[in-house]
């Protein structure tokens, strides 16, 4: 990914309009062509000035701003300066914008300006090797597609989400009594107890060995610990045949959005300790970290 530029993901020939177009013959480009976002040209020329997203058509429903010009609803927004970016840039490079910037369309301009393309992370996404993002024993997400995660979350923190820290106890035990392979079935059952205990719109990602991160959007404490005993329920229920006396068990730290993305991790580790600590086998909730 990090040797791929801009130009290699970018969609050419992007859906365009001028200022005096009407929002909804925009709407109507995202409609026909399905796309979630329509670049505003400059009259007469192929220089872009801004751009109309999703969210700006539902603001121009709120406002009954229909039937105005394009020009007319930038103006009644506020619209910022339109970002742009050279197709000659790296995708890391525009990673970068998109988390700086808060922003999720990226116009992609020549040397002189002037419009050649477009960049999402829905195009970045869909171009870069799933296995990059996969865990290959689990088939969860892995710490490198939170990494890539990271960007929506840093600006998701203002709003309501938690993160679960799923830890698997006595595991070297198992490891050392029973071998590695045994290990990884018991790490590929709970990986999969942990995925079925949530909703489909989570993330759950292999944090490292047998600690798995589990991303929950849109709950307050009592939806997040609910959910979090789910999952540890789930995983205390698992039986191998060929070793009926394992007892398979995990410890689950909840914290809520921490103001920044690596404090609700780490707060979310230390209550996953206070759980080991407490006897295992248990949820603990964080305390918000001062």
């Amino acid at each position: 990914m990090i040797n791929l530029s801009v130009g290699d993901l970018m969609v050419r020939n992007p859906i365009v309009c001028e200022p005096s177009t009407t929002v909804m013959e925009a709407l109507n480009m995202m409609k026909e062509y399905d796309v979630g976002s329509v670049i505003v040209l400059e009259r007469g020329s192929r220089k872009p000035t801004n751009i109309i997203t999703h969210k700006d058509i539902i603001s121009a429903l709120y406002h009954s701003f229909l039937d105005r010009r394009v020009s007319e609803l930038i103006e009644l927004l506020n619209k910022r300066e339109l970002i742009t970016i050279n197709e000659e840039a790296s995708v890391l490079d525009a990673l970068r914008v998109f988390e700086e910037k808060g922003i999720e369309h990226l116009p992609v301009v020549d040397e002189e300006g002037l419009l050649i393309g477009i960049i999402t992370g829905t195009d970045i996404m869909k171009n870069v090797p799933q296995f990059m993002f996969i865990d290959p024993l689990t088939g969860l997400e892995n710490r490198r597609y939170l990494e890539f995660l990271e960007a929506k979350l840093v600006r998701q923190c203002k709003h309501d989400f938690y993160i679960l820290m799923v830890d698997l106890d006595n595991f070297k035990y198992i490891n050392d009594n029973y071998g590695h392979v045994f290990g990884d079935k018991v790490l590929k059952a709970a990986a999969w107890r942990i995925l079925s205990s949530v909703r489909a719109y989570d993330n759950v990602i292999r944090f490292g060995g047998e600690e798995f991160l589990v991303i929950l959007y849109r709950v307050d404490e009592e939806q997040a610990r609910s959910i979090a005993e789910r999952i540890r329920k789930n995983i205390e229920l698992l039986y191998f045949e060929e070793h009926p006396e394992v007892k398979v068990s995990a410890s689950i730290g909840v914290a809520q959005c921490q103001g920044n993305f690596m404090k609700t991790v780490e707060a979310a580790d230390l209550a996953m300790y206070k759980a080991k600590r407490k006897g295992k086998n248990r949820v603990e909730v964080a305390k918000l970290l001062s």
